[in-house]
């Protein structure tokens, strides 16, 4: 859990919430 797979899971969660930020951020500016 805690090797590449982990690795892996965790930079997709990362990914999606700056993905959400950006949208958010987005939403915001406009």
């Amino acid at each position: 859990m805690f090797g590449a797979g982990g690795a892996g899971l965790g930079a997709g969660i990362a990914i999606v919430v700056v993905i959400i930020l950006l949208l958010i951020a987005m939403g915001i500016v406009f």
